[in-house]
């Protein structure tokens, strides 16, 4: 990256003649003007219009020490799958969803039905899938949506930083204060060269500690339910039992 800043310098005082081409999208990158709100909107409009995307988070408790991780692949509409592993002392709660339309399928592990927010019962235990209508999903379930908001609504006043690198690619860091968090800071990282991608968002307050990851722009998605025989339809147990 460095080598490729400073030869854009000097392509654009005309003091190197060879190897101009190449370096462009360097250039542009140095001449950016933006100001942190705009790199923000520009980011906002451009992840809204993709047709899928991977997200990655991963939050630490300050405080416990407990982390989650999830892992998010969606069409930002209806279908998306989700995996997601959180520690709870020397526990761990696993769960993968797919979800298409209006209907969940979750395949969880015994830890995680002990503390998802419904009913359970030994049946469910004795399929790898449960279905359940989206509408039925409770808060300590830990479902994923399969929308997603880029930035929070309680951001305040953004500041930009300087031309850095992350994993290797050009980025435009802007830090924004939480709103309705003392001392929570977001700190969103943006493609410099190319689409205005938001590449990382980091989180951080007194309680918190997270990371979120996105890749797989525009990738193709094939989101399948699971077979028939693998599944166990909750509406079908008598009613109160799920």
């Amino acid at each position: 990256m460095r080598t490729k800043t400073i030869t854009a310098a000097l392509c654009l005082l005309g003091s190197v003649a060879v190897g101009c081409a190449d370096v462009g999208d360097a250039a542009d990158a140095v001449a950016d003007t933006r100001s942190a709100d705009q790199l923000l909107r520009e980011s906002d409009r451009t992840m809204k219009a993709l047709t899928s995307v991977t997200i990655v988070r991963h939050v630490t408790s300050a405080t416990t020490g407990n982390r989650s991780t999830g892992s998010l692949t969606t069409d930002l509409k209806g279908r998306c799958t989700f995996k997601s592993t959180a520690s709870y002392g020397s526990g761990r709660a696993r769960m993968e969803q797919i979800r298409i339309g209006e209907t969940d399928y979750i395949h969880p592990n015994d830890m995680y039905l002990e503390m998802w927010g419904r009913k359970t019962v030994p049946a469910m235990r004795h399929k790898p899938w449960l279905k359940s209508p989206v509408s039925e999903a409770r808060g300590a379930d830990g479902l994923a949506d399969c929308a997603w908001q880029f930035l929070s609504s309680s951001l305040g006043r953004a500041t930009r930083g300087t031309l850095t690198e992350l994993d290797g690619e050009p980025v435009i860091p802007v830090k924004v204060a939480d709103d309705e968090t003392e001392e929570g800071v977001h700190t969103f990282y943006v493609a410099a060269e190319g689409k205005p991608y938001l590449l990382r968002v980091d989180y951080k307050d007194p309680y918190f500690r997270r990371v979120t990851k996105y890749s797989g722009f525009n990738d193709r998605m094939d989101i399948q339910p699971p077979l028939p025989a693998d599944v166990l339809d909750l509406s079908t147990l008598p009613q109160g039992d799920s």
